[in-house]
């Protein structure tokens, strides 16, 4: 008898595990968008690749069909946006929606990175910051920006020609992380190792660490972040203390230095020094610190990434860039100034085809989605990771053909052949909806002057769409 109990009961049991699976199955994977399933516990983790994961994004989304890609990591489910019809129909025209950013437990509170412009969601201080910013990077501002810019590429040629061994040094030093640090804090970098390139660095490759998906479990059960630092399995806690403290100089240190300068009445005009003003409160000038700590780190990677590929590519290909040259020698017959950039249409469609080609970010930042939604007939449940795969758009053979060509006059062709018209890359590169970087001031599109049709290709295919035609090439 006892016997026959406890068959029943281990009976019960099974069919309610069994019940609670299926439940749990029907709710988290049925219309969902299509992709790898993997274990019941970890999801995808051991499949997530080490490098380039923008390519097997876009392999899983050839694999699967579909315009949305899912997966899961633990109990966090990414949705994949691997074409450009996705993008805009999700995070440009229902952006009020899928406009909030995913907590990264590890990155934003452990190591208290929450607050940072590209950190914190779509709230009141985000407005806060995106108003500030586009008053630093206006049309107007940035053209203030113009002497410090020609200065420093002057520096950056003649350090090519004496010393071209060290060309990464020297791109990283000038004009990248020297003008971003005079124009957010009116700071001039050393001739030598000089902390706030340092501090860069080292900053880019903790976020790097710690932003790692799968690698910490706390992103996925927050709950472990009270667990005590003395624990012996609380590593992470101990390491992201580690890391804030890094992170947090980084904020500070160019911050209390420019407080310092204008405190001795020797500042250099600058983002932070603009905004600073007597009286204002500990909220506002928390504010104005991570408004410039943006400026001054959200460009070192991009632009150093960019500046490197622009010269690889010119290295593969002789042609282009003797092209250029002539177009040069032609116009202006002098090294450019700011000014002289429109007048060399080939040089600017050069610059579209590198953000093309090689994008600096081959994966936008992630936005969340904040209600549940559907599209093309699969759920969107609140809370999932939303991923707009750039590379996988900018090398869509229907947008761009012969996609992995390095071909800049694809931008050139004639204007009167309108379905053969390839969308310039502004569209994709700086983000999308109200997640777009305050930095698009600087388009492509604008100085060659551009129709508006052609200029943003995702706003034109969504406008053309409702009435049933197709603009975008065939």
């Amino acid at each position: 008898m006892p016997l026959m109990i406890f068959s029943v009961l281990l009976a019960s049991l099974a069919l309610i595990l069994t019940l609670l699976c299926t439940t749990y199955y029907r709710l988290n994977f049925t219309s969902l968008p299509p992709g790898p399933r993997g274990s019941f516990f970890a999801g995808v983790k051991s499949q997530l690749p080490n490098s380039e994961p923008w390519k097997t994004y876009a392999a899983w989304g050839a694999r699967f069909g579909g315009p949305l890609l899912s997966f899961r990591v633990y109990n966090r489910l990414t949705i994949v946006l691997n074409s450009h019809t996705a993008v805009h129909e999700l995070l440009e025209r229902r952006a009020a929606i899928y406009s909030g950013r995913p907590v990264s437990w590890m990155f934003h509170v452990i190591c208290g990175r929450g607050s940072a412009v590209f950190n914190t969601s779509a709230n009141d201080r985000h407005k806060i910051y995106r108003r500030m910013l586009q008053r630093g990077l206006n049309s107007q501002a940035v053209k203030e920006y113009w002497p410090i810019l020609e200065d420093e590429v002057d520096v950056l040629i003649r350090g090519l020609g004496e010393t071209p061994d060290r060309f990464e040094s020297h791109i990283r030093r000038q004009p990248l992380v020297l003008n971003l640090s005079q124009v957010a804090f009116g700071y001039s970098i050393s001739d030598g190792d000089d902390s706030f390139i340092s501090i860069a660095e080292e900053s880019s490759k903790i976020s790097g660490w710690a932003l790692a998906p799968g690698r910490w479990l706390v992103d996925y059960f927050p709950i472990l972040r009270f667990i005590p630092a003395w624990v012996p399995l609380a590593h992470f806690k101990r390491q992201g203390a580690e890391w804030g403290a890094m992170l947090n100089s980084m904020s500070e240190v160019p911050h209390n230095w420019v407080k310092s300068q204008m405190a001795a009445g020797n500042h250099i005009p600058s983002f932070t020094s603009r905004l600073l003003k007597p009286g204002m409160t500990k909220d506002e000038e928390d504010i104005v610190k991570w408004c410039a700590g943006g400026l001054y780190t959200g460009a070192s990677d991009t632009t150093f990434s960019a500046t490197i590929s622009f010269l690889m590519l010119m290295a593969l290909h002789p042609s282009v860039q003797n092209r250029t040259q002539q177009e040069i020698d032609s116009i202006i017959g002098r090294a450019p100034r700011m000014t002289d950039v429109h007048r060399l249409p080939y040089l600017l469609t050069i610059l579209k085809e590198v953000m093309r080609y090689a994008p600096v970010a081959n994966l936008a930042l992630p936005h969340q989605a904040t209600e549940d939604d559907t599209y093309t007939g699969y759920r969107i449940p609140a809370g999932s990771t939303m991923v707009a795969n750039v590379w996988a758009i900018l090398h869509d053979p229907e947008l761009y053909p012969d996609p992995f060509v390095f071909d800049p006059e694809r931008f050139i062709r004639p204007r009167h052949s309108y379905l053969l018209q390839q969308p310039d890359p502004s569209a994709y590169i700086w983000g999308f909806g109200r997640r777009k970087c305050p930095g698009a001031i600087y388009d492509l599109s604008q100085m060659l002057n551009l129709p508006w049709d052609v200029r943003y290709p995702i706003r034109r295919a969504g406008a053309a769409a409702e009435h049933g035609v197709h603009p975008l090439p065939l």
